[in-house]
């Protein structure tokens, strides 16, 4: 999987132009993403076809909220990869594969063994463990970035959960509803795109303003 996911060299660096534009984009980018396909799309997608559910979903709630989790991922892996290419030669779609694979997968294990909010913690770490791979080919430094970039997703992850459960419990769980939804993972979502956006630019800074030798430019 290693050398599947980097770029031959053809494809890799192209000449510097502007990281500080890169940077503003990529951190823009994930909160549209996070914004439009969790806050926006995935109460109506998800819940306003088939309805409220406890843990145990019907078919129909299954398949929407897949429906769902596909069109998210599709718009981040879309305005993701919209930033990178400021600086690379990279496909508007690189990488859907195993988003499209392993966010899914790592979302429902999460929901079926440990229930809420482990589902959201584990959808945003096997996004950040993707993106490990998939960006840290791209750069000088893969392995600090791999480190980085997981633990920035993690802390995500858990800020958008605890966020949407204090509120929650502090009065949102009584609005009933789409306000209880949309309010919920407005919180949940914006929260956690703000926190991996935010640290995830600052370990990308520092390694665009390595050269590929490794020396500062």
């Amino acid at each position: 999987m290693k050398n599947e996911m980097i770029l031959p060299a053809e494809a890799q660096v192209l000449p510097v132009r502007d990281t500080a534009l890169l940077l503003k984009t990529w951190v823009r980018n994930h909160i549209y993403a996070n914004a439009l396909g969790l806050a926006i799309l995935h109460p109506f997608l998800a819940h306003y076809f088939t309805g409220p559910h406890d843990k145990a979903l019907t078919a129909a709630q299954l398949v929407m909220h897949n429906v769902s989790l596909v069109t998210f991922i599709i718009l981040l892996v879309v305005w993701q990869n919209r930033a990178l290419q400021i600086r690379f030669s990279i496909g508007t779609f690189r990488g859907l594969g195993y988003f499209l694979l392993f966010v899914p997968a790592a979302f429902w294990l999460g929901y079926y063994t440990l229930y809420i909010p482990f589902d959201i913690i584990f959808m945003y770490v096997t996004i950040g463990i993707i993106n490990a791979g998939l960006v840290g080919s791209l750069l000088p430094k893969p392995g600090q970035w791999a480190w980085q970039c997981i633990l920035s997703f993690l802390l995500a992850g858990i800020a958008g959960a605890a966020c949407g459960i204090a509120a929650y419990f502090a009065g949102l769980k009584d609005a009933g509803g789409f306000v209880k939804d949309y309010g919920m993972w407005s919180l949940i979502s914006i929260t956690a795109a703000v926190t991996y956006g935010s640290l995830t630019r600052r370990a990308l800074g520092r390694q665009l303003r390595e050269a590929p030798n490794g020396q500062s430019v």
